[in-house]
């Protein structure tokens, strides 16, 4: 868990955004105190702001390719990625999907991609992602570093980090650029 300001700690700020204005909720205790929330902040769904890669990965070879093609996602959007592996998924929870080449030869990711598209879900081909340049710039720190890139972690990638805040890993948890490891 990411580590609470004392305006968070204290109510007056939400738990999710740390605004301090609007109408907050209250959503548990952390440390004896009672902390709260905006409804929009806590209603949003589990995975806005990352995006759901989906592709073949009826076979080993497949999902290999389908992680790496969703590696350059990551780097080229600016998102963190989920690659889909099955059809236990809600793409109208997700930031959008993107549809690599093939998708549609395996069934899982046939039905993935045409929910999608047909729950009006931001949806983009594989050429499309390739036609934005590749991300340079730190995802947790904001500075330009060439050797930025995204880290794998269980079940996709974050946005674009640089070497030296890879090892903000261990330290912080920073949703949607690093996890704790």
């Amino acid at each position: 868990m990411a580590r609470l300001t004392p305006a968070q700690l204290d109510g007056i700020a939400c738990i999710v955004c740390a605004d301090e204005d609007g109408t907050m909720i209250p959503v548990g205790t952390v440390d004896g105190c009672q902390v709260f929330a905006h409804r929009p902040c806590v209603d949003k769904p589990a995975h806005a702001g990352t995006v759901l890669v989906v592709g073949n990965t009826s076979t080993a070879d497949a999902l290999a390719d389908l992680t790496a093609f969703a590696c350059d996602v990551a780097d080229r959007l600016r998102f963190p990625v989920v690659v889909a592996v099955g059809r236990d998924y809600r793409p109208e929870d997700y930031e959008g999907v993107v549809l690599a080449d093939g998708w549609e030869k395996s069934y899982d990711s046939a039905v993935l991609g045409c929910t999608a598209t047909l729950a009006d879900v931001c949806t983009m081909w594989a050429n499309e992602a390739y036609e934005h340049p590749v991300n340079t710039v730190c995802g947790h720190c904001g500075e330009d570093d060439p050797e930025a890139a995204p880290v794998r972690v269980e079940d996709g990638w974050t946005t674009s980090v640089c070497p030296g805040c890879v090892g903000a890993a261990g330290r912080l948890v920073l949703p949607g650029v690093l996890v704790a490891v």
